[in-house]
């Protein structure tokens, strides 16, 4: 089985495992060649003291004998063998004495000195012709033995450690899966409360954030689908009626063609509204960016509704300066024309609607303000929700279909704007939509 096929437990506490075992196995290793080398150099060390006090004591027995005779040679032998070594003697000339059996392995050697002549050069080496004595020999053994159990102790340890660890690791990632499968299956109420480490926490929040939108958005779609049929129910069931009415020769047939043809109308005027939302939630595939002057589309707006405002008896003024933005001067035109919509929907007779357009600065704006009935503070929320409206009876007797700050807010997205509302209950609103300025520059290559 690959390490891929194991749970993170398992990873975890194999890892630690190899890690334990790997730092023992180095460190014994490491020791090992440390300890070696040292017993190696104290053994030869000990050799060569022993071939210097080999060397003094031929020097007597040279000199006691009168010569390196046989008896001599035999008698360094003998007191060589009491000390586990070999020997052998090389004269000045390149002759080697025989004296007991010939050294073996690892050799030090002295020179034999009398009364500073140097009769010889003695070689010796152990009996057994290896370097390492007994204890040296069971010192290591010892520990290679303490290398293997240290080894053994620090793997379960690291086990232990490790199966412990990857739980506390693991256990909250457990539960961000769990979560995260019940949102998968629909549960948009699953919830998590992650423990753990900050960036397991983290985690689980970034989760919860997610869980929360996600069932904000379920909770608006509803709305919408329900909004959207409430739309569509009222033209609808007028329709209806108006057809069962002509059916039952209710209502004379002008009267009931007209009421018919202001329900298709509405009908389609929502319809028309919806199409718009939806093509400005993809404004990057819609817009045809150019360099434009707010002001002549603020103003071109502000004529075709000027004579809507004075039926309304509502008084309508403009006043715009020159403020040139990278726009799609039909998109623009549209977000203008909803705003002083919405303001006409809003605003009762004898109220005052105002357009202005300019520069500020790096930016430039639109805003429309009135004197209408304008927004509670907890509704400021809510206004560019689709089909969400402050006042429905008001709307539906304008014919407003709750979606028109929707679009504008679309649009000025996708023209890289903003649009900022300041409002109070009784004393109108006022929208302003800024957008980046044009610079100079680019004026100039226009």
């Amino acid at each position: 089985m690959s390490t891929r096929q194991l749970g993170l437990r398992a990873r975890l506490a194999v890892a630690l495992v190899a890690v334990a075992v790997a730092a023992v196995g180095l460190a014994a290793f490491i020791g090992n060649m440390g300890l070696s080398s040292r017993l190696e150099r104290a053994a030869r060390a000990r050799l060569s003291t022993e071939a210097g006090h080999v060397a003094g004591v031929a020097a007597a027995v040279y000199e006691g004998s009168g010569g390196w005779t046989a008896d001599a040679r035999t008698e360094l032998t003998h007191l060589a063998a009491l000390d586990g070594l070999r020997l052998s003697l090389l004269l000045p000339h390149g002759r080697v004495l025989p004296a007991g059996p010939a050294p073996a392995g690892r050799v030090a050697g002295a020179p034999v000195l009398l009364h500073g002549r140097r009769l010889a050069t003695v070689s010796v080496s152990y009996a057994n012709g290896v370097l390492l004595s007994n204890e040296d020999q069971q010192l290591e053994a010892s520990l290679d033995r303490l290398h293997l159990v240290a080894a053994a102790v620090a793997a379960f340890a690291a086990l232990v450690v490790g199966l412990v660890l990857a739980e506390a690791l693991s256990r909250p990632l457990r539960r961000i899966r769990a979560t995260a499968e019940r949102l998968e299956r629909g549960d948009l109420e699953a919830r998590l409360e992650a423990g753990g480490e900050p960036e397991v926490r983290a985690v689980g929040r970034a989760l919860d954030r997610l869980a929360e939108t996600l069932s904000h958005e379920e909770d608006l779609r509803r709305e919408s689908v329900a909004d959207l049929a409430h739309e569509l129910r009222t033209p609808v069931n007028g329709l209806l009626s108006r057809i069962e009415a002509a059916e039952d020769g209710l209502l004379p047939p002008p009267e009931n063609l007209a009421a018919m043809h202001d329900e298709a109308t509405r009908l389609t005027r929502l319809l028309d509204d919806l199409s718009r939302l939806a093509d400005a939630e993809r404004p990057g595939l819609l817009l045809d960016k150019a360099p434009i002057n707010l002001a002549e589309v603020a103003e071109a707006i502000g004529q075709a509704f000027a004579a809507r405002f004075t039926k309304a008896g509502i008084a309508f003024s403009s006043g715009c300066t020159a403020a040139w933005a990278l726009g799609d001067p039909g998109r623009l035109e549209q977000v203008v024309a909803n705003l002083l919509s919405n303001s006409l929907a809003y605003t009762e007779p004898g109220g005052k609607v105002s357009l202005t357009a300019g520069r500020d600065g790096r930016e430039t704006f639109v805003e429309v303000a009135d004197t209408g009935v304008g927004i509670d503070p907890e509704d400021l929320g809510h206004i560019y929700t689709r089909f969400w409206r402050g006042d429905r009876s008001r709307s539906r007797a304008t014919g407003g279909s709750g979606i028109g700050l929707a679009i504008v807010r679309e649009l000025v997205r996708a023209h890289e704007g903003r649009i900022d509302v300041e409002s109070s209950p009784g004393r109108g609103s006022r929208f302003r939509v800024v957008l980046p300025a044009l610079g100079q520059e680019a004026l100039a290559r226009r």
